[in-house]
């Protein structure tokens, strides 16, 4: 019996992000011959905590399914020190690395998707509207993404929240820079874009987020499909925030074989399928 994985995995590949040029990405490679679909992970956090390693359940999952998988470090906030503009930059970094290095990763730089939860999911979705990027990315997969910057900022304040998480992003409040806000915020690019976006988009929720109201997702959802966008939606019962993925100090993440990811996973697999792949090449699928 071969027991072998049917993927390679690289941790802490550097792409020059950062201040000091040095964060990183963890690659999971399929071993079959490609060039392979690719999807693009960012991690939530609330844009200060945090990193590349929390996609280590879905990295394999999904490279034993025939798509290459690179999870990204971004700069995160600090009190001292917000990461906006930066962070954003990071990206755009690390998206331009990816593409440069397709051939030597065997990846197919036409068929890019976008995955992103909470933090994560609100910069995957400005990366479908971005000039930069628009025209590569194929498929935006957001996990209770932050869709509207400036309605989440006055929800986290205080008595609600301490830490004001997007005033440290930003590192000013939403009456000294509501302009920088909205363009940092999904929701108002779309209207902005004003036109059916080219990217397929899959949202997932649930209707128990504490954190990030549901209704983030469904205002997003609804313009999405006001511009004629190709979008799918998934609301999960039951379910907060977090959970969609893993590191081991958090208890309220979970494993791609852990619910709810047990019952995300079929939904993300059709997806992926239709939005990478719509020749229907095989993919291990």
């Amino acid at each position: 019996m071969n027991l072998e994985p049917a993927f390679e995995v690289r941790h802490d590949v550097p792409y020059g992000g950062g201040p000091t040029g040095t964060l990183c990405t963890d690659i999971y490679l399929p071993h079959a011959a490609g060039p392979h679909p690719v999807l693009f992970c960012l991690h939530g956090g609330a844009w200060a905590r945090g990193s590349h390693r929390q996609y280590q359940s879905w990295g394999p999952w999904l490279a034993a399914r025939g798509y290459a998988v690179l999870a990204v470090d971004y700069r995160l906030s600090i009190d001292v020190s917000p990461s906006w503009p930066g962070v954003f930059e990071d990206v755009l970094r690390a998206f331009a690395w990816l593409t440069a290095h397709a051939t030597s990763l065997d990846i197919d730089p036409a068929r890019i998707g976008v995955v992103g939860d909470s933090a994560g999911g609100h910069m995957a979705a400005l990366l479908s509207f971005h000039e930069a990027t628009k025209a590569q990315v194929r498929g935006v997969v957001g996990v209770y993404g932050i869709y509207d910057l400036p309605d989440w900022s006055l929800r986290t304040q205080a008595p609600r929240r301490k830490d004001d998480p997007v005033g440290r992003l930003m590192g000013k409040s939403l009456a000294e820079a509501r302009k920088a806000y909205e363009e940092f915020s999904p929701q108002h690019q779309l209207s902005v874009l004003g036109v059916r976006p080219e990217s397929s988009y899959l949202i997932i929720y649930g209707d128990e987020d504490r954190i990030v109201h549901h209704d983030q997702s469904g205002r997003f959802i609804d313009a999405l499909r006001t511009l004629g966008a190709d979008v799918e939606s998934m609301c999960v019962p039951g379910a907060g925030h977090s959970w969609f993925t893993w590191i081991d100090d958090h208890s309220g993440r979970r494993r791609v074989d852990q619910w709810p990811n047990t019952s995300v996973a079929p939904v993300l697999e059709r997806f992926l399928q239709r939005a990478l792949d719509p020749m229907g090449s095989n993919l291990g699928l």
